[in-house]
């Protein structure tokens, strides 16, 4: 067997291997219970620093593992204790505790020399401080195995459980123990005491097969119980990545896009050259690591007098043209960027081509899509679950500014747009729309409108009024959205970003550090030192599910899985916890997969595989199940099944 330098930690691949020791000595135990403590009989000695696997020593007299003379199988453990003045504790590995469960710990003793060793139950909260034990002592020597016995109701604050060897410090003398028990009857759930278990719902079975799944909306949730919530996170705001400083770009400069291509990412914005929208043009910036970026010199179009300046669009379609890296596999060398603009052939927009994102050309001589209002960011992408172009644009519905979209197979010929549909019924000015399939994810499509509030201002005089914030929605099918009522991006305490058209969010979101998700957003529109500001987000970090406090629990709609393990992306507080079960249809939990089965995981991870004492899912992924998740102090971002 493999040695290992940390013994005392949880290993749930060497669970699976001693569950036949387990079984075995059950015996040991009251018949008709499972003898919870693991290696009873000491059969395994392989792991570095231990008397036995997963029994644990601590400074005091000798104990050593005995391969001969055991009670029922072959080893066994001595004690020998040649001082009064020492004592020593041979403790089992701590297990969950069920609180107010009814505990019967035990141990088989053979003493000589009046001897009196006893039998602890060590009842521990969740700092690992032992909260209550109780004990007993063996009667006094004898040649025969003796059992000793003890008793006691778990406290309700009990998180984990062991039995325990105990040899006095005011005995002398030798002993041998074996065939250790721990059983329980009744008590709560590990962890939450008093909490109730969601029932099943009606909702249908989800072939999730090894898909990334968000909490941006509540597509997987079946139930609820406790204290638990989805809850929205913000981006971290961090450094201004472009002062729109330029004499071609200016205090209007607006409807930013981040395109990525390969190792480059391509920022491309509106500018303004001279008054009026005959003036705009469309320029572009390039970085590395999407935090520094530097102008292009496309040297394309003249600006007094020269040409050295990063303008590589004018005229039609520059007032808000919106590029795109096309991932269609069938896209001509020369359209491999994509964009739309507001045409001027009329009211509509305009489709546009490049092979480089520098050097571009119109598709058409008229606009390919006409019913809208396009005087915002409007924008399109290649949707591989579809198959197709999708678009997403500006109209008026009911007196507010709204989003239509439609689709194409060739991005020249295109559906009858239809308006997005809503979970909520909130009458909302969304200005820009800010849609994308999430990478991640990609079944979701995510979206950060900008949020216009047209009749508030904050500075007294300011014209024209308007403050904005932006929010975040998502859709499973690129209709109906879920929105967020709380804003996504809120406005910071700069007196000038609650003027009217900041805080617009650019669209596309870049991947600037192994943990992390840049999203953008504008600052100080018609004010000096127009900017673009970064802010950062733990990567699927937009919603989480969340219990603060006290305990909740979830419990998902039945799941076709594929894989062999659940990865999880949590983070929780130095006191909090996150315990998965997997349970059938009907939500009984299934052997070797219950929340007394989990480990109790903790900490700050982007991809951790929970550990159950059953393995493997692989055998589960014939049926439908589904997962019932509990937690306290804790946030969970996302989960996969997979391998």
């Amino acid at each position: 067997m493999t040695k290992r330098n940390a013994p005392v930690e949880l290993n749930y691949t060497r669970l699976t291997a001693l569950a036949a020791l387990v079984l075995a000595a059950c015996h040991t135990a009251t018949a008709g219970e499972l003898n919870l403590a693991v290696n009873p009989s000491f059969e395994q000695a392989d792991a570095v620093g231990l008397v036995a696997d997963d029994w644990k020593s601590r400074q005091g007299i000798k104990v050593e593992h005995v391969k001969e003379g055991g009670r029922t199988g072959k080893a066994c453990v001595r004690f020998s204790d040649d001082s009064a003045e020492q004592g020593q504790m041979l403790e089992s590995r701590r297990i969950p505790a069920r609180p107010r469960g009814s505990y019967t710990g035990s141990a088989w003793f053979r003493t000589r020399d009046n001897c009196r060793p006893g039998v602890y139950l060590n009842f521990y909260d969740l700092n690992g401080r032992r909260i209550e034990h109780r004990y007993e002592r063996a009667a006094g020597s004898s040649e025969d195995w003796q059992q000793v016995v003890v008793q006691q109701a778990a406290p309700e604050a009990a998180w984990e459980v062991a039995v325990a060897i105990y040899a006095y410090a005011g005995d002398v003398g030798v002993f041998e123990a074996d065939d250790a028990a721990l059983t329980v009857v009744g008590g709560d759930e590990p962890g939450a005491p008093g909490l109730t278990r969601v029932a099943p719902g009606d909702k249908p079975v989800y072939e999730i097969g090894q898909r990334r799944e968000l909490f941006v909306d509540d597509f997987l949730i079946d139930g609820t119980s406790g204290r638990i919530e989805r809850r929205l996170h913000r981006p971290d705001p961090r450094e201004v990545v472009l002062t729109l400083d330029r004499p071609w770009e200016g205090q209007t400069s607006a409807y930013f896009a981040m395109v990525q291509d390969g190792v480059r990412v391509l920022m491309y914005y509106r500018g303004e050259v001279e008054a009026g929208s005959a003036g705009q043009v469309c320029c572009v910036a390039e970085s590395r690591d999407g935090i520094h970026f530097r102008r292009v010199k496309a040297g394309l179009f003249e600006f007094e007098g020269s040409k050295d300046n990063n303008i590589v669009w004018q005229g039609v379609g520059a007032h808000n043209f919106t590029p795109f890296l096309d991932s269609n596999p069938a896209a001509a060398p020369a359209e491999r960027f994509k964009a739309v603009g507001y045409s001027h052939h009329g009211r509509g927009l305009g489709v546009f081509a490049s092979p480089d994102g520098i050097h571009w050309h119109e598709l058409l001589d008229h606009p390919a899509i006409t019913n809208g209002a396009f005087d915002s960011q409007n924008l399109a992408f290649w949707d591989p679950l579809r198959e197709c172009y999708v678009d997403f644009h500006r109209k008026g519905r009911n007196g507010v500014r709204d989003i239509m979209t439609c689709t194409s197979r060739d991005f020249r010929t295109w559906t009858e747009p239809v308006f997005l549909e809503y979970a909520d019924d909130r009458s909302e000015h969304l200005y820009t729309n800010g849609i994308q399939r999430y990478g991640r994810a990609p079944h979701l499509y995510i979206g950060f409108p900008s949020r216009f509030v047209p009749g508030r201002t904050k500075v007294e005089g300011r014209e024209p009024p308007g403050v904005s914030d932006a929010i975040l929605m998502s859709s499973r099918d690129g209709l109906h959205f879920q929105r967020w009522p709380n804003a996504f991006i809120r406005p910071s305490t700069e007196r000038e970003v609650w003027t009217d058209r900041n805080n617009y969010p650019a669209w596309g979101l870049i991947e600037t550090g192994p943990e992390e998700l840049s999203i953008y957003w504008t600052e100080h529109y018609r004010h000096p030192g127009m900017r673009l500001r970064r802010g950062v987000i733990r990567k699927d970090g937009f919603v989480s599910l969340q219990a603060a406090g006290d305990v909740g629990e979830v419990l998902t709609r039945p799941l076709k899985i594929k894989g062999d393990s659940l990865e999880v992306n949590y983070a929780t507080d130095a006191t909090g916890w996150i315990r998965c079960e997997l349970c059938n249809c009907e939500g009984t939990p299934i052997e070797g997969f219950t929340l007394y089965d989990s480990e109790a995981l903790f900490g700050n991870e982007l991809a951790h595989r929970v550990k159950w004492r059953g393995g493997s899912l692989s055998k589960l992924n014939e049926d439908s199940i589904r997962l019932r998740i509990r937690m306290e102090n804790a946030d969970l971002y996302s989960l996969q099944f997979g391998n």
